[in-house]
This record gives C-alpha cells, sequence and structure tokens, in this order.
C-alpha cells in the first residue's frame, strides 16, 4: 500500500483538564476527501487545527507528505519548530474557516493575490491564478467586489479560491457552510465537490450529510475525542456500527 498523505497517530490535545482529542490515529491518502462528523465538542476542529499546528498538541504527531508538521526529528524524540519553519509548513496546507476571513480592504482579486506574493509569487502571475480561480469559483466579473459588496456565500467562494491559489497539497475545511444563510450553502458545497472531483485531498468538518455521502470517500466518526468509527460513506452512513454513531445520524439524516 502506498504511504498515506496524511498520518496521524496518537494524537492528544487538553485545554485545561478537560480532554478534547484521546490518541487519534488517522490516514488520508493522497487525493481521497475524508469527512469528519460528530456531536458539537466532539474534537472535529481542534483535530484540523492541529493538522496544521495552529494547536499544539499535548502528544502524538501528524505527518504530511512524510514531514512531521510542526516538529524535527531529533533522533528518538521531536523537537519543536521555530515559526518561520512552521509557517513553510503551513504552505502546502490550505484551509477555509467558518468565518470568511477576508481582508475587508481588499478586493476580492486582492484577498487572492495576497497569499500567493508570500509564497514568493510574482504578482502577474498571482493576479492571473487569481482571475482563473475567480472563474472556476462562479465568480468572474467580481475581481474588483470588495468583501462587503458580497453575499456571505460569494465571500466564502473567495476564501476557498484563496485557500487552494498555492496549489496546496492539502486543503482543510472547518465547518465552512455553518456560517451561512441556508439558501447560500448550495453554491459553497458544489465549489467543494469540483475541488474534489480534481483529485484535490481534503479534510472536512461539516454537518452537510449530502456531501458526505456524495463527496467523501472515507467518513470518520468521533465522540468525545476518540475516533469510533471510520469507512466509506456507504458503510458509515447507512450502516453504522457504533451507537453514538447510529443516534448521531439517525438526529440529522
Amino acid at each position: 500500500m502506498s504511504t498515506p498523505l496524511v498520518r496521524i497517530r496518537g494524537l492528544r490535545k487538553s485545554f485545561g483538564h478537560q480532554l478534547v482529542l484521546a490518541d487519534v490515529d488517522l490516514d488520508v491518502a493522497r487525493g481521497e476527501v475524508a469527512v469528519l462528523l460528530g456531536p458539537s465538542g466532539s474534537g472535529k476542529s481542534t483535530l484540523l487545527r492541529c493538522i496544521n499546528h495552529l494547536e499544539k498538541p499535548d502528544a502524538g504527531f501528524v505527518e504530511v507528505d512524510g514531514e512531521v508538521i510542526g516538529y524535527r526529528h531529533d533522533g528518538r524524540h521531536l523537537r519543536e519548530l521555530p515559526d518561520r519553519a512552521i509557517t513553510r509548513q503551513r504552505a502546502g496546507i490550505g484551509m477555509v474557516f467558518q468565518q470568511f476571513h477576508l481582508f475587508p480592504h481588499k478586493t476580492a482579486l486582492e484577498n487572492i493575490v495576497e497569499g500567493q506574493l508570500a509564497a514568493g509569487v510574482r504578482r502577474p502571475e498571482a493576479a492571473a491564478r487569481a482571475t482563473e480561480l475567480l472563474e472556476r469559483v462562479g465568480l468572474a466579473g467580481r475581481e474588483a467586489s470588495y468583501p462587503r459588496q458580497l453575499s456571505g456565500g460569494q465571500q466564502q467562494r473567495v476564501a476557498i479560491a484563496r485557500a487552494v491559489a498555492n496549489r496546496p497539497d492539502l486543503i482543510l475545511f472547518d465547518e465552512p457552510t455553518s456560517a451561512l444563510d441556508p439558501e447560500m450553502v448550495g453554491e459553497v458545497l458544489t465549489v467543494m465537490k469540483d475541488l474534489a472531483s480534481t483529485g484535490l485531498t481534503m479534510i472536512v468538518v461539516t454537518h452537510e450529510i449530502g456531501f458526505a455521502r456524495e463527496a467523501a470517500d472515507q467518513v470518520v466518526f468521533l465522540d468525545g475525542g476518540r475516533v469510533v468509527e471510520s469507512g466509506p460513506p456507504a458503510d458509515v452512513l447507512a450502516n453504522p456500527h457504533h451507537e453514538r454513531a447510529r443516534a448521531f445520524l439517525s438526529a440529522v439524516l
């Protein structure tokens, strides 16, 4: 079997006395879409933030394309990397948040250009890439629009375009539709399905079961900070074995 793009082993994270992740193991193959499901407080978003070291794990490690994120090997031990090295690692991991986090004083085009410039891309190439991506997410002609001039769904599509602009190996989605009005959810999910069809590796925290059913290769159910069930969507969604997974899915389906 080929080495997975994302390899997580023994990941633990606590906030004070609250254990949020408990010895999580997870593999995500290159080109796979993994959807993380579970009740609020089950550790889904914290797991996502540990993958790109926005949260520092208490134990265990995350490996992306053979590289441990946030650390270097020092004999049998892991030593934390300096901030600059971690920033370099994050350049290969895009992330889309619940809130859009666009620069309000920059246009849609400029929001997508900005991260490319930081990665060393020249402005003409960055602008061309941004224009291409805006067209791809259905926003051709809105290059000069500021975030305040865009709907929530349009802003999230700009955020998605920004996240993929540097051609990351992996993109993380943290409940990307939860802040949207219901009529805007579909337009964002359509863009995400299009990205999934291109072979981009994606890890998605969402309650959108339809997206999990249609786009996921692997559904991972978390409860109490633990992976209690995982497998193809046809198995996990249609015939969950764990009691908590059955109760959750019966409530949301």
